[in-house]
């Protein structure tokens, strides 16, 4: 689903921040052709971070930046649309004689609902970022949060249901429209409201930020230097390298995702065409041949029952389609969570033995995707002078990977509070500490706690327990699992979430859940944090080696 998440398709913006570094052992090139198989080296995944907590701030930010999948990361963010504007066509430039209120790195789609909601805020506020800067991944929303939103306009294909298959024979009905979204009506819609509240446009490559005399300011590649009262990082995972961390935090964990959308034959045989195809986690990838799930009856994989025989060490993946009309298909091979990256190659190979065994005959190739989603790890810091938003701020749900419903909600409440703080006569420290305090209330980073806890537990689950924990999570109250999804249950609700969960699951994951809270670090530090003073609020010790995360002299591309 590209991300359980919102993102197919649901994902977060990279373009703002480009890493300017590069890990060692890779081949440069990566072949255009949409099913040939990735032409580099990948390697082991036997985790390169330590799955306890105190994973260095230096491995955390590199996994953020796509660690060895870095090449394809960079190639999804530079894909091209001549249906968006470049940003510098459509905004004003800023007059260089006044200097903003507000500098937002970043022009996706957190950059722009933030801005736009912070020139309605009546506060003077000034884009960063690539001149070019368009939207180049596909989004997959729950239907009824866009609508919320006031933006089902920019709705492009809604579905009235969605379905999963946890084992053969036996789909489970979702119960809730999904929609995927218009990027380009998105992005108009966004850069309309920018229009309307006097946001300008800088272009530039954003290499240093900092803070001087009170005085925040970003330093581009071609050695201008832009001051405002407050920077916001709203720029994906990369701005990471500016930010400062809480220690003893479990370490970063990533969702990939490898989709095409294609003309297709077949798959109105395979599957309903009407309903939106949320998850399947069918083994068709092992031991079918061509069409073989077709022909396949419950509890006769040729690798056992659900086909589960030699997958104890398998990392789980499923297919995430939506049907668009005709023959045309978004297929997606995504795995939800895993330390480190599954590598898109292995989605890819799965993807197209599934389509094979499923008997769909792939026609023509309109669109490659590569998605690529960190998630969970340490939550940022209060006590930092400059402020982040959206993926940058660690507002992707670390148990599913959706951000964008919640980055596009949350922009008003982050706008006023930043209003209310610039209208103060506090330094400028305590102005971004209040910002990041309406992010990241200590009640906020309890919930956080929680999802992390889960999405810990998914990463140490294989394929047969993970069948039976989401066989169990869609049996629950319906205001739960939306409530989880959304990121809008209450601490205490998720700890109801959690007893209800635990009633409801098979022996298997009960015991897994309590081991998992008495023994994994995640336990410790879901327990340290709903047990936290709220006079300790925002936590303010700094992970270990944050300094090494965040170089002075050299900042991704903006």
């Amino acid at each position: 689903m590209s991300s359980l998440s919102q993102t197919i398709v649901r994902r977060p913006f990279f373009c703002s921040l480009n890493p300017p570094r590069r890990p060692s052992g890779f081949h440069a090139a990566v072949t255009p052709s949409p099913l040939r198989p990735s032409k580099w080296a990948v390697p082991s995944l036997a985790p390169s971070l330590s799955d306890v907590a105190d994973a260095s701030a230096e491995a955390n930010q590199d996994r953020r930046e796509g660690s060895y999948e870095q090449p394809l990361v960079q190639r999804q963010a530079r894909k091209r649309d001549d249906q968006q504007d470049p940003l510098s066509s459509l905004l004003p430039t800023p007059d260089a004689r006044v200097s903003p209120d507000v500098l937002v790195v970043g022009a996706g789609p957190a950059g722009l609902a933030l801005a736009a909601e912070l020139g309605a805020q009546g506060l003077r506020t000034t884009l960063v970022g690539d001149a070019a800067s368009i939207f180049t991944n596909n989004y997959g929303v729950w239907a009824d949060e866009f609508q919320a939103l006031g933006l089902e306009h920019t709705l492009e294909h809604v579905w009235g249901d969605a379905v999963c298959y946890f084992s053969e024979g036996r789909p489970t009905r979702v119960g809730r429209a999904y929609a995927r979204v218009d990027r380009q009506k998105l992005r108009q819609h966004l850069v309309e409201a920018c229009q309307a509240n006097g946001v300008t446009f800088q272009p530039g490559e954003v290499v240093d930020v900092g803070v001087k005399n009170g005085t925040a300011s970003v330093t581009c590649r071609d050695g201008s230097v832009l001051t405002a009262r407050l920077v916001t990082l709203a720029s994906g995972a990369a701005a990471g390298r500016f930010l400062k961390y809480e220690s003893s935090a479990p370490a970063v964990a990533v969702q990939t995702a490898y989709g095409i959308e294609v003309e297709v034959a077949g798959y109105d045989e395979a599957f309903d065409p009407s309903v939106m195809l949320f998850m399947d986690f069918r083994r068709h990838h092992v031991g079918l041949g061509a069409g073989g799930a077709r022909r396949l009856r419950p509890g006769r994989h040729p690798a056992g029952g659900d086909g589960v025989w030699d997958a104890t060490d398998e990392v789980p993946s499923f297919l995430y389609a939506m049907p668009l009309g005709g023959q045309r298909v978004f297929l997606e091979e995504t795995c939800l969570v895993a330390k480190p990256a599954l590598p898109f190659q292995t989605l890819k190979r799965r993807l197209e033995r599934r389509c094979a065994a499923l008997g769909l005959e792939i026609k023509e190739v309109h669109e490659e995707e590569w998605s690529y989603i960190p998630v969970g790890g340490p939550l940022p810091l209060a006590d930092q002078p400059i402020t982040a938003f959206g993926a940058a701020a660690s507002l992707v749900h670390p148990a599913t990977g959706y951000s964008l419903a919640r980055s596009l909600r949350e922009a008003k409440g982050v706008a006023a509070a930043t209003a209310a703080a610039l209208g103060s006569a506090d330094s400028q420290r305590s102005v971004a500490s209040r910002v990041w305090d309406a992010l990241w209330s200590q009640e906020r980073r309890k919930q956080a706690a929680f999802h992390i806890f889960g999405m810990e537990l998914l990463c140490k689950m294989g394929v047969e327990p993970t069948a039976q924990f989401f066989t169990t999570f869609f049996s629950l109250p319906t205001r739960q699992w939306r409530g989880f999804l959304g990121s809008s249950l209450t601490s205490l609700q998720l700890l109801v979430f959690a007893g209800t969960t635990f009633v409801l699951a098979p022996l298997p994951i009960k015991t897994r859940l309590v081991r998992h809270l008495v023994q994994d670090p995640a336990g410790k530090y879901l327990l340290r944090a709903y047990t936290r003073s709220s006079q300790e609020g925002s936590a303010t010790e700094e992970a270990p080696g944050a300094a090494a995360a965040a170089p002075r002299d050299s900042l991704p591309a903006a």
